[in-house]
């Protein structure tokens, strides 16, 4: 007799060649109505930065029931740079829910991406804390209406860009994009239509030197600025003329990191700033492989502790992540990954992945998350994971 508590429905890797199209189809009756088949086939499946590998399948026979869906990337931390796998599109179909499927390939799938060289997955959703998943980041929008925009003078024409720019795309935004926090190392998807990239560009003697990604919110009463590089100024030059040539209220701001010059000139004037949290429905971190994923940021650790005033600061500082666990050797602001006991610990549990990427103060975290600890480890903390403001780029979102 078969136990109840084994799944008649095994779990698989998903195979490109094999299950393109089942996964597309899962993906459209949930999410697109049964709609848009070959685009999400073509665009959000087969040519861009799925992992075949590490996603997770359960079939009843041939039909698909379930999907895990992961999208690999190198994102940047700081000055570091790790392999996050972003979550998305799972799906259980209706009739074979509450049965344990998603949990059993989600597991599955961690297993996958630990053996795979991830660090952190990230995702979005209510249903993932009971995987380890903690709160990572906010939506962040800046809001301006007609006579707050800033007025410039477009200095160079523009153009629509097309499939046919999409490499000077991805290497200008990885260049200009570079210092940002939790921004992805490009490529990701390779936009096939014109219509669904909503980018400008200029040009210096055939080369792209700037563009705005933009297009109108839901509503039809926004025009939305999605990503820019290049001039800011001149980038405001030609969402303003967008703007006015759409007859919209507001011109917002949207996935653009804190530190952006664009925005960094509409901070000096007149502006909305919406800072929409989540906690358990919204962008979520996990933490895949702890050792690996301090290992990299050892030395952005470092440089922070030696511009501090702990910089002479010697001891051991344990990070307990539930799971995992690690400990920080520091001596004189020198930093080593090491198993040895140590006086200073920091139980975080699944919100140390918030810590390690910066999601909010440190101090904030600690309340948030019920996080309690000694003096001496609430000050490294604030030295060691500053707020960094992460933001994907909604170009990027999976």
């Amino acid at each position: 007799m078969k136990s109840k508590n084994v799944l008649p429905y095994p779990i698989t890797p998903a195979k490109k060649d094999d299950h393109l199209m089942d996964v597309a189809k899962i993906t459209s009756d949930t999410y697109a109505n049964g709609q848009h088949l070959e685009e999400i086939s073509k665009v959000y499946f087969a040519n861009c930065h799925y992992d075949w590998d590490t996603s997770r399948l359960a079939f009843d026979g041939d039909d698909l029931i379930h999907h895990w869906g992961v999208w690999g990337f190198p994102m940047r931390l700081g000055a570091a740079q790790v392999k996050v796998a972003g979550v998305g599109a799972v799906v259980t179909r209706k009739a074979y829910r509450k049965q344990g499927l998603m949990q059993k390939a989600a597991l599955a799938s961690f297993e996958a991406m630990r053996e795979s060289g991830y660090d952190l997955s990230i995702l979005r959703g209510p249903h993932y804390a009971k995987f380890g998943y903690a709160r990572a980041w906010n939506y962040v929008t800046y809001r301006l209406n007609a006579e707050e925009i800033p007025k410039f003078t477009i200095k160079q024409s523009y153009e629509v860009l097309g499939p046919q720019h999409m490499n000077q795309i991805i290497a200008l935004y990885n260049r200009e994009y570079a210092d940002f926090s939790s921004t992805v190392l490009r490529p990701t998807y390779r936009m096939l239509e014109v219509g669904d990239m909503g980018a400008y560009g200029w040009f210096s003697k055939e080369k792209l030197i700037g563009y705005v990604r933009a297009e109108p919110s839901e509503d039809k009463k926004s025009l939305q600025c999605l990503e820019a590089t290049g001039d800011a100024e001149q980038g405001l030059a030609v969402l303003g003329e967008l703007f006015r040539k759409g007859n919209y209220e507001t011109l917002a701001f949207f996935t653009l990191p804190k530190p952006h010059p664009m925005l960094q000139i509409i901070r000096r004037g007149a502006c909305i700033v919406e800072d929409k949290y989540f906690y358990h429905s919204g962008w979520q971190v996990k933490i895949i492989n702890l050792y690996s994923l301090i290992e990299k940021l050892t030395p952005a650790l470092q440089a922070r502790l030696e511009k501090s005033h702990l910089a002479s600061w010697t001891g051991a500082l344990a990070l307990d992540a539930g799971d995992q666990q690690v400990t920080l050797s520091i001596t004189a602001g020198k930093l080593n990954i090491t198993s040895e006991s140590a006086e200073y610990k920091l139980i975080g549990g699944a919100a140390l992945g918030r810590l390690l990427i910066g999601s909010d103060e440190s101090n904030e975290i600690f309340q948030q998350e019920n996080i309690t600890c000694t003096k001496e480890v609430l000050e490294l903390a604030n030295t060691l994971f500053p707020n960094l403001h992460p933001v994907m780029s909604h170009w990027d979102e999976y």
